[in-house]
């Protein structure tokens, strides 16, 4: 999951006053309920006392009652009574307060925040442009046993189309896939199918594509729109219930006829009818290994899968901005899952989330940095992405020059090389100078040959606005295995790498220090600023840790 995200979980008519509702969402088991007034409220579905679901009890004086020894917990989560202790009780009930989660609510959707509450935005994800508080919809909630991302990946894939759904809304047999355009504005995503029969025909680039009036719109953290039309629109959020479950709440608006009662009937018989579509991509959908998608996972993409892939990539970036991702047990299988005998057929074999020197070279200078993000976007045509720092020398001569390499480095990489790549800023040294193992490409580019397992010449095809970085997307015009050794991971690196410092938690005086995780710079004080960037690598500051932790 990502965190420090509003994520709509459960409809609001799901919480009547005076019931509890026990569920399972992003991992962790809640309970819903309402006080007299309807005010809402979620807390974790476990008492303090002696660990018994609260969602077996019920709701009494306004708060939920645990059903073993009967303390009661206001919708903040505050203890409020204890009966042994009695009515006149003097003590401190706060020890047995419960965890309070905070919850919002619109357009009858329950919204549940998950993250840091001093992040806590005020604005809910909505399509507020194409719909209204009075519309009429139905709803219905469909079970589908995979990862979120699964399934919302699932509805903005235009390539299954003519192929599952052959007898429904896929007939006509356009297997041929156009583009498709894909538009992100750093809110919505936006994509449509351009699907044409196969006549021999080339399919049209994504420039050359068009977005369509029956258009697919997604808003993160878990809302997706259908646009069929003005007057007729299926909605779903997704709400996450752990690693490898996802609740499909459907909505079904219509506005065909502006009168409500013939409108309520044809949301109604059109929510059944999106039922039955949504199945036949559930049948596939849920048997896709692994459950849950990242950006690099092996799995060979096309053009076609534009939308699926510009979603990684921004869900991606969110992660690594604000954290989240599997659970901690779910990405130690995956991890085992994905492990294979070191032996590269292709240089696209070399990319594992690791390490990378990106390298750009310009009429005047050449430069490179250290990224962690350079990863297979597509096959056919062979499209790189890469995830660059606006702040950086080598951004800025990417965008002006249009083209770059990326060297993947080994378990081979001394640290010198990361020191030099990484630990200093392009605009106040020559990066290259007194060094010379590299070797020159195609465009006077430069690939490093010390440390390195493998190299790709890329020309950029598009530019992405992510926030505090750019998405380099482009076709990869050369690409050569320089040997076996294995690809440094993020943790290799750490551990076996980046020499190892003294684990001192406080300074003499008892301040807290604060370690780079890439390359050791230490910061000391109680807090670590937000907007903190470390002087040495110019990593953010959710790259550091606290020493001894």
């Amino acid at each position: 999951m990502i965190k420090n995200q509003w994520y709509a979980v459960l409809p609001s008519k799901a919480v009547k006053n005076g019931h509890l509702v026990s569920v399972k969402r992003l991992g962790m088991d809640l309970v819903f309920f309402r006080n007299d007034a309807g005010t809402l409220g979620c807390v974790s579905d476990q008492c303090p006392h002696r660990g018994a679901s609260l969602g077996g009890g019920k709701v009494e004086n306004n708060c939920v009652r645990c059903p073993f020894h009967g303390l009661e917990f206001a919708t903040d989560g505050t203890c409020t009574f204890v009966p042994a202790l009695g009515k006149a009780t003097t003590e401190d009930l706060s020890i047995f307060n419960v965890k309070a989660y905070s919850v919002r609510e619109q357009f009858g959707i329950i919204y549940l925040w998950y993250g840091d509450d001093e992040k806590k935005t005020e604005a809910l994800p909505f399509f507020y442009d194409h719909i209204h508080e009075n519309d009429i919809y139905s709803e219905l909630a469909d079970p589908w046993s995979t990862h979120y991302s699964r399934a919302i990946e699932n509805q903005l894939d235009v390539v299954h189309v003519p192929i599952v759904h052959w007898n429904s809304i896929g007939r006509g047999d356009k297997t041929l896939v156009n583009g498709p355009k894909v538009l992100w504005d750093g809110h919505l995503l936006q994509t449509s199918a351009d699907n044409e029969k196969d006549h021999g025909q080339t399919p049209r680039k994504p420039e050359n594509s068009v977005i369509k009036e029956t258009n697919l719109n997604f808003l993160f953290p878990n809302l997706w729109l259908n646009h069929i039309s003005d007057k007729m629109l299926v909605m779903i959020y997704f709400a996450p219930v752990d690693d490898e479950n996802t609740m499909m709440y459907i909505r079904f608006y219509s506005k065909m006829t502006g009168v409500r009662l013939i409108d309520r009937f044809i949301a109604w018989t059109g929510k059944y009818a999106n039922k039955f579509v949504e199945r036949q991509d559930r049948r596939v959908v849920i048997t896709q290994k692994p459950k849950a998608t990242s950006l690099q996972m092996g799995e060979t993409l096309l053009q076609g899968d534009g939308p699926v892939i510009k979603y990684r990539m921004i869900r991606d970036q969110l992660i690594r901005e604000n954290g989240g991702g599997l659970s901690e047990e779910s990405q130690k299988a995956a991890d085992k899952e994905k492990k294979e005998e070191v032996h590269f057929a292709s240089p696209m074999h070399t990319l594992s989330y690791g390490l990378h020197v990106l390298t750009v070279v310009d009429e005047n200078h050449a430069n490179a940095c250290i990224i962690n993000t350079a990863i297979q976007a597509a096959s056919k045509p062979n499209l790189m992405s890469i995830s660059v720092e606006k702040s950086t020398a080598t951004h800025d001569m990417i965008h002006e020059g249009g083209y770059f390499t990326v060297s993947v480095l080994s378990e081979e990489a001394p640290f010198e090389l990361f020191q030099r790549f990484g630990f200093q800023s392009g605009t106040d040294v020559d990066k290259f100078d007194g060094f010379d193992a590299w070797e020159e490409t195609e465009h006077e580019q430069r690939y490093i040959t010390e440390g390195t397992n493998a190299y790709f010449l890329v020309s950029v095809t598009d530019a992405v606005d992510a926030g505090s970085h750019t998405i380099f997307v482009g076709e990869v015009e050369k690409m050569e295995v320089l040997n076996d050794v294995a690809s440094a991971t993020y943790d290799y690196y750490q551990s076996e790498i980046k020499p190892q410092p003294e684990a001192v938690g406080r300074t003499e005086d008892g301040q807290t220090i604060w370690r780079c995780r890439v390359c050791g710079y230490e910061y000391v004080g109680d807090e670590l600023p937000d907007d903190f960037v470390c002087p040495v690598c110019k990593h953010p500051a959710y790259d550091f840790e606290k020493v001894g932790e």
